[in-house]
């Protein structure tokens, strides 16, 4: 049964008068708690459904995205403005504890020979990689959800899983990408680390 607030937020969304049931079954039509309930002008009730519904689905292709989309940190797949952002998050992610190593260069270099970029342009992203980057300019490129969770996982792909430096960058570059704590956790047992 509902209790009054309930009620009287069911009468201000849907300008409906809710119904409480009798004790043989039927209802019965509360009048008593608002003798003149609240009109909704034309067109808010449709507007009100098709608002939660677009949140709704948005909400439900982002997950599926997520979770059936190929391996997020595959190249074979990525554009090539989507490439060149990845090779440069791992770049990123090696250089956040202040130099680039030879196993963290060796593991981009093996990321990107999978790419489908033409040898001039891997050649251009391999010297790229060697500078140092900006995570700010490199952040406001990301425009799905889809790249934002491949950018978390190759930077987590790059770097030593066990450094605390590098934990430190991971947690904070899932915050700043906005991931949702689920698909991080899922990412992290992926690649066998528990942040």
């Amino acid at each position: 049964m509902l209790n009054a607030p309930q009620t009287g937020l069911l009468k201000r969304l849907f300008g409906g008068t809710p119904e409480t049931p009798l004790a043989d079954g039927g209802p019965i039509v509360d009048t008593a708690a608002d003798p003149a309930p609240a009109k909704l002008h034309p067109g808010h009730e449709p507007a009100l459904h098709g608002m939660l519904a677009r949140q709704i689905l948005d909400a439900h292709l982002r997950n599926r995205h997520q979770l059936l989309d190929r391996a997020p940190s595959d190249f074979r797949t990525a554009s090539a403005q989507e490439t060149h952002i990845l090779v440069l998050a791992m770049a990123t992610a090696a250089q956040a504890d202040g130099e680039l190593d030879a196993t963290e260069l060796g593991r981009i270099r093996g990321r990107l020979q999978t790419s489908s970029l033409d040898e001039e342009s891997r050649t251009r992203l391999e010297r790229m990689v060697e500078e140092p980057q900006c995570l700010e300019g490199l952040v406001r490129r990301i425009d799905t959800p889809r790249l934002a969770a491949c950018f978390y996982a190759v930077s987590l792909a790059t770097v030593d899983k066990n450094a605390p430096i590098n934990r430190s960058y991971l947690r904070y570059l899932a915050q700043r990408l906005g991931l949702p704590a689920d698909l991080v956790v899922r990412l992290n047992r992926q690649m066998g680390l528990r942040l």
